[in-house]
């Protein structure tokens, strides 16, 4: 079994490189976030500052329910952390600068805001994920590799994973 675990702080391009994997390996995409209950922006981040403990908990072992049916890709901040039986744990990097960018572009902001939304929800989620599980996610020892998502495309990435992925398939069926 296939499953992928994609983690990095904000627009560091854990959806997009998700998608792409989930494509090019023909398996499912599991991306829940709580942008699916409130968007981007100010409600996101609302809600990150005021989420409780026993609903983050919740949130999650929903995300785990999807992932223990078969191959997947998921893509949320702590998957490599909860899914104990994930194939390959991915950490993405990505400069300040491009992150800005991104952010800005999608959320069509100012990037001194773009700046500040990506402070405050790094900042929120490291404090949330250390409180609820005790998680420190500055802490990638537990990550197979730490890809720099700004010095490389989605193609050369998604490359990189699925051969790491496919490597270590005990099936070797694909």
């Amino acid at each position: 079994m296939i499953k992928i675990c994609i983690s990095g702080f904000t627009s560091t391009g854990k959806t997009t490189l998700g998608e792409s994997v989930s494509l090019r390996l023909g398996i499912p995409h599991i991306n829940n976030s709580y942008k699916d209950i409130v968007g981007n922006g100010d409600a996101l981040i609302n809600l990150q500052r005021n989420v409780d403990k026993k609903f983050a908990q919740k949130f999650d072992s929903n995300v785990l329910k999807q992932a223990k049916k078969g191959d997947c890709v998921v893509t949320t901040w702590l998957s490599p952390w909860l899914v104990k039986d994930a194939t390959v744990r991915i950490w993405l990097d990505s400069d300040m600068e491009e992150r800005i960018k991104r952010t800005a572009k999608r959320e069509k902001i100012t990037k001194a805001m773009a700046r500040s939304y990506i402070m405050e929800k790094d900042r929120t989620n490291m404090r949330n994920f250390k409180r609820d599980y005790g998680i420190d996610i500055t802490d990638h020892s537990i990550f197979d590799a730490v890809i720099n998502s700004s010095r490389m495309s989605v193609d050369e990435i998604t490359a990189i994973i699925s051969i790491m992925a496919l490597s270590k398939d005990k099936r070797n069926a694909r």
